[in-house]
C-alpha cells in the first residue's frame, strides 16, 4: 500500500468492491484518498465550505454566470466540498449528489460534513444511469467530476455521455466538466463538445486539470461586469474568485 503519511493521520479507512477509501487529517486540512498519491478531496477545517484545489475553484467559478439556479447535479461526490460550497452559496438550490460508490457518499457525510438536508439528494448510481433517468431539461447546472483510483473515468470523453449531459440540461444550463490537460491537447474533445454545445469556455489550471464550461445556447457575456462581480464575491468566499474564473474569458 502506498505511504500517504504526508497527508497526516489516517482517521478512517474502509473498503468496497472498488477498493480502499481513506480519510486523513493533518490538523489543518482533511483529505480523501482512494489509496493513491492523488488527493480526491481537500477540505480546510476552518472553512469547510471553501474549495481548496485550484481545479475545484475553477469549477465553482461558474457561479459568475449563474442566475439563481434551482436544480444542480454533481456527478462524483468525493469529499463533497464542491457540493458544500454550492449549498452554502445558493440558498434555494437543490442538488443531486451522485456517486457510483455508496461508501464515498457516506464518508462525505460522516467525515466531511456533507449536509443531510432536503436540498441535497444523495444518489447511489453510475453517472450514466443517473443521466439516462434524468428528466430532459431539468438541470440548470451539471458538474461532471468522475475519477476512480486509476484516474479519469473515460466515459466523460464519449459522444454518448456528452449527449446525455446536454439532454439533462435546460436550454440555458451549464455543463462543468473536469478533464486533464492532455484531453485539450489531443484535439478531439473540443470539436465533440462544440457539436453538442453552442458556447464552450475552457481553462487549464496549474495543477494540470482542464476545466470546461459548456452551454447549449449562444451566451453573450460582459467580461468587465463578470470580473467586477467576481472581485466583489472574493472577500466573502475567502479566495480570489476572478483568478479562478479569468482563464475562461481569454478567448
Amino acid at each position: 500500500m502506498m505511504d500517504l503519511s504526508h497527508l497526516g493521520k489516517e482517521v478512517h479507512r474502509r473498503y468496497d468492491e472498488l477498493g480502499i477509501i481513506q480519510v486523513f487529517d493533518d490538523g489543518n486540512k482533511r483529505y480523501l484518498s482512494f489509496g493513491t498519491a492523488d488527493e480526491q478531496s481537500c477540505q480546510l477545517r476552518s472553512r469547510p465550505d471553501q474549495p481548496q484545489h485550484e481545479y475545484t475553484r475553477a469549477m465553482f467559478a461558474i457561479i459568475t454566470l449563474l442566475n439563481e439556479p434551482q436544480r444542480a447535479a454533481v456527478l462524483g461526490v468525493g469529499g463533497g466540498v464542491l457540493i458544500r460550497a454550492l449549498f452554502s452559496y445558493f440558498h434555494t438550490l437543490h442538488i443531486d449528489a451522485v456517486d457510483l460508490r455508496r461508501a464515498v457518499i457516506l464518508i462525505a457525510q460522516q467525515h466531511f460534513g456533507l449536509p443531510r438536508d432536503l436540498r441535497i439528494q444523495a444518489v447511489h448510481l453510475p453517472a450514466t444511469d443517473y443521466l439516462k433517468q434524468a428528466s430532459p431539461g431539468s438541470l440548470n447546472v451539471l458538474f461532471s467530476d468522475l475519477y476512480l483510483a486509476e484516474g479519469l473515468d473515460k466515459s466523460q470523453l464519449c459522444n454518448d455521455y456528452l449527449q446525455l449531459c446536454a439532454s439533462a440540461l435546460a436550454d440555458d444550463g451549464w455543463l462543468v466538466l473536469n478533464l486533464w490537460k492532455e484531453h485539450r491537447e489531443d484535439g478531439r474533445m473540443l470539436p465533440l463538445l462544440r457539436h453538442h454545445f453552442a458556447t464552450v469556455l475552457h481553462a487549464t489550471t496549474m495543477d494540470g486539470n482542464w476545466i470546461v464550461w459548456a452551454n447549449k445556447s449562444q451566451i453573450t457575456m460582459d467580461k468587465k461586469e463578470i470580473r467586477q462581480q467576481a472581485k466583489r464575491l472574493s472577500a466573502s468566499l475567502g479566495f480570489n474568485l476572478w483568478q479562478a474564473a479569468r482563464g475562461f474569458f481569454r478567448h
